[in-house]
């Protein structure tokens, strides 16, 4: 029988730590555990972890067709920079991992195949080879935070913390767009009127969590706030379209594909 598949529970926050690839292991039977079997149609193995950037040429290409009334040299000067740019971040998170993987005393993987060993060393897949080493039952514990997972100094912890705030405020302001539009008004500044706790539904989020956010997103954004009903109802103004291009993404992206 073909298995029901479905998104495994995830902290988000995985997305900044784990290569690209690691959403393979996102899919998941709606039966946990499950063989690793069930996983044979649908996860390359073989895939190399990290995404190909590609030829910076392809880049350049795209950009001029992207922007044909600019100046062929200022959009190939553009192409270059944010190439280098996402390069940067790629290899630093590149690095990043491989260091969590050696305090950890994991050899580094490099393909689909060799993360899921790696992962389960980290904790976030439990395999148990019972009564088959090449067939092991897998349940994914991906829900786990990366602040109880990875041996983080102090510094790093701090750090984490931090992030994963920010992580949070583009969830929610992810949840805020969609509403946005939805409206009808075309002006550059629309309004939105919901719920707190709809909008900690919609964002993956506490209440709690979607009010420390809201908070964020009013400085960072300039999204405006309007507390009404004891603080339940909220009436949002969000400046468009530049909130729109600032959050284009339907789900919290890998760093190097937010640049």
């Amino acid at each position: 029988m073909t298995p029901r598949w479905q998104r495994a529970a995830l902290m988000p926050s995985w997305i900044r730590w784990l290569p690209c690839s690691f959403v393979y292991l996102t899919v998941v039977p709606a039966s946990v555990p499950f063989r690793r079997s069930a996983w044979s149609d649908l996860v390359p193995w073989d895939d190399a972890l990290w995404c190909d950037p590609g030829d910076v040429e392809d880049w350049v290409a795209r950009s001029r067709q992207r922007h044909p009334r600019r100046d062929a040299a200022h959009a190939e000067r553009h192409a270059r920079e944010h190439y280098d740019w996402m390069v940067e971040v790629r290899g630093a998170r590149i690095e990043l991992f491989g260091e969590m993987c050696r305090r950890q005393d994991l050899p580094m993987p490099h393909t689909v195949e060799e993360l899921l060993p790696c992962l389960s060393g980290f904790g976030l897949f439990e395999l148990d080879h019972h009564g088959g080493a090449d067939d092991p039952w897998i349940r994914p514990r991906l829900e786990r935070d990366p602040l109880d997972v990875l041996p983080l100094s102090f510094e790093e912890r701090e750090l984490e913390a931090r992030a994963q705030r920010d992580d949070r405020a583009v969830l929610l302001a992810i949840a805020v767009r969609q509403l946005a539009q939805r409206t009808r008004r075309r002006w550059r500044r629309r309004v939105v009127g919901t719920s707190v706790t709809g909008l900690a539904a919609q964002a993956g989020l506490s209440v709690e969590q979607t009010r420390q956010a809201l908070g964020d997103l009013g400085e960072i954004a300039d999204l405006g706030l309007d507390w009404r009903d004891r603080d339940e109802r909220i009436r949002l103004t969000v400046p468009w379209p530049d909130f729109r291009l600032r959050f284009p993404f339907t789900e919290l992206p890998a760093p190097e594909h937010a640049v």
